[in-house]
């Protein structure tokens, strides 16, 4: 039986993947289910349920999470008191709460960057995604703006002495329609003083102590519903803008700024999204579910490190079973294939500025990624009919990877975004732009070659497309030597223009994973590169490629510490559960190991949370018609 080069590509976020205890999603969190009216919007945040709801801090002068987190000064001096502000997270119904505690020592309105408030954003997933020219955009904004803001389009009676905040935005209006846009959003804030003063009534000094906020959000207008078992994830971002040292104004200790949680926004999506899960079964006493990375990156260690000519020919590229990152103009379905909410931020479009043609040949490219040691290894396989080059942003052919500087951060006080650009030059060489040619160019850190098969800037010819390999020195985007805490977020893009002797006929398309361009894009994928997740190194000789079986073959090492591999065979797709179960039949461990195609798989089983022992352990898939069909049972051995 012949020897082929396995990777175990765990691309895609398994759902139980013990991920708890090498690393916390900072933009990521559980709001816990609250029972139905338990929850009273009055800003006093006294309902048992709130003791117990997961909270983030947002700060100024620090991030608050990355990768989208940040602060800006707007106007006047340093704070002399900054925000330091808790949220919480509930949902009730289909509602998500939010609780808000600001402390704060001066409370009150004024123009725009000069009050303070809340500035929201909801990606509305109740609107159509595909436009009429058959472009297919991530989820839109949705703004809720809530403040103390004097400005003649929000309330200029905000701005009197003990007045409470208005409601504005998108979903902000005249609310004095009944109750209709309350049963949208709603809010009630207690503030710990008197609001646009800070002069008691003898004239003395009196500061204010901070506000409270109980918000409310009807989660059914935006498409989201949290309350089916699977539950939903909300993408979410706020600013909370702070003016101090205005009732009455002093110019030497003025300050207005804002400081935010993944993004700054309300009707734009720049930097990233927060995502909040709910589910019903997770309550208020519920064990948290771990947030996986929506992606995993393989350790490569066990193979030679690749030569870069861009022909993807080694064996560690070479794999039946490597899960790529697919990227396909036009098909929906491979978005909705994303993890997370990669379906909500990926897309497709085609520039006007390509030209006015039918798409033909639709751009598909396959990135597969991987980490050894220092390096990260790129492999893109392009499919493309017309190859061009051209120096117009709307004409590239080529990808985009965007990569986070996990040292620098720009004015925002958000990671400098890294776009690594590589295209073709008009003889089909390597053309690399943005950072990668600095990296190149200047630092000695990447390495990119391709290999065209056809010609470039050639209509009258067939083309089958190129491949490329690039490799960056990680150290080099802000790492230490080690990988650092393995964390890299990341997006895709891949632009195809085709050219014909019609110009009429020439057209572009872009299409992206997770996010199109620096900044003006929000949602990274967060990325985890594994040092557990080997690429193993070969099938036993006895298994073959198109199992008829579904088959546990056993695991290696064993006995182990803490980790194992368990190697199976999988006749056709499907889920795959592997449960665990001690000597005297306790399940120790019930796994969701993620879904298969046919062929040999390993998956790497980490025990880290167990006591030395021996265990058994099974597998289960469902057949074609939903019944479970179970493997024998393998034993293991646990010494620590």
């Amino acid at each position: 039986m012949r020897n082929v080069i396995i990777i175990l590509a765990i691309f895609f976020a398994i759902a139980s993947f013990a991920f708890g205890q090498t690393l916390k999603r900072q933009d990521a969190i559980w709001a816990r289910t609250a029972p139905l009216n338990s929850i009273t919007v009055d800003g006093k945040l006294n309902e048992p349920a709130w003791a117990k709801a997961e909270s983030v801090v947002v700060y100024y002068g620090k991030s608050s999470g990355l990768p989208g987190s940040g602060w800006k000064d707007e106007t006047g001096v340093k704070p002399s008191d900054p925000t330091r502000a808790v949220l919480k997270f509930l949902v009730s119904g289909n509602n998500l709460y939010i609780g808000a505690i600001v402390p704060d020592s001066s409370v009150g309105g004024g123009l725009f960057n000069m009050f303070d408030g809340f500035l929201m954003n909801m990606r509305d997933h109740s609107k159509p995604r595909k436009d009429p020219a058959g472009h297919y955009f991530p989820a839109p904004p949705f703004e809720y703006f809530y403040g103390w803001v004097t400005e003649p389009w929000a309330d200029p009676n905000t701005g009197n002495v003990g007045a409470s905040p208005g409601f504005f935005g998108w979903a902000g209006g005249p609310r004095n329609e009944g109750d209709s846009l309350a049963n949208i959003w709603y809010a009630v804030t207690q503030v710990l003083g008197v609001t646009n003063t800070d002069t008691a009534a003898n004239g003395a000094f009196s500061p204010d102590t901070g506000y409270v906020v109980e918000l409310r959000f009807n989660l059914t207008p935006r498409g989201y519903n949290v309350t089916r078992p699977q539950g939903d994830v909300i993408e979410f971002n706020i600013s909370i803008y702070d003016a101090d040292w205005q009732w009455p104004f002093n110019s030497d200790k003025f300050s207005g700024n804002r400081s935010w949680w993944q993004g700054p926004w309300g009707n734009a999506s720049w930097y990233n999204v927060a995502r909040i899960y709910a589910r019903p079964d997770v309550g208020l006493d519920s064990p948290l579910p771990d947030i996986p990375p929506d992606v995993v990156i393989p350790n490569g260690r066990l193979h030679p490190a690749p030569v870069i000519d861009g022909q993807l020919n080694e064996s560690v590229w070479k794999n039946l079973n490597l899960r790529a990152i697919k990227l396909a103009y036009g098909d929906t379905s491979v978005i909705h294939s994303y993890p997370g909410v990669g379906p909500y931020r990926s897309g497709y479009f085609k520039p006007d500025g390509a030209g006015p043609g039918q798409v033909l040949d639709s751009g598909k490219a396959d990135v597969k990624i991987f980490y050894r040691g220092d390096t990260l290894y790129i492999g893109v396989q392009i499919y493309d009919q017309v190859i061009t080059s051209r120096a117009d942003y709307d004409k590239w052919d080529g990808i985009r990877i965007i990569i986070e500087d996990r040292q620098k951060i720009n004015p925002d006080g958000v990671p400098e975004q890294r776009d690594l650009i590589l295209r073709l030059d008009s003889t089909g060489k390597a053309l690399a732009d943005g950072y990668l040619k600095y990296l190149i160019d200047s630092l000695n850190a990447a390495k990119v070659a391709v290999k065209v098969t056809g010609t470039v800037n050639d209509y009258n010819d067939v083309d089958q497309g190129w491949t490329a390999e690039i490799a960056v020195d990680l150290t080099k985007l802000g790492y230490p030597s080690g990988r650092g805490d393995g964390i890299l977020f990341f997006s895709a893009t891949l632009f195809d223009y085709d050219e014909f002797s019609n110009p009429n006929d020439n057209y572009g398309t872009r299409t992206w994973f997770f996010r199109e361009m620096p900044v003006f894009s929000a949602g990274p994928a967060w990325a985890y590169m594994d040092p557990n997740v080997d690429v193993p190194v070969k099938v036993p000789d006895d298994v073959t490629l198109n199992p008829s079986e579904f088959k546990l073959l056993g695991n290696y090492p064993n006995p182990f510490n803490p980790t194992t591999n368990i190697m199976f065979t999988v006749p056709h797709r499907g889920t795959v559960t592997l449960k665990v179960y001690d000597l005297i039949g306790r399940t120790v461990a019930l796994l969701n190991i993620g879904e298969y195609e046919p062929g040999y798989h390993e998956y790497q089983f980490n025990a880290g949370n167990l006591s030395s022992g021996i265990y058994f352990y099974q597998l289960e898939i469902k057949d074609k018609k939903g019944s479970a069909i179970k493997t024998n049972f393998g034993k293991m051995a646990l010494i620590k």
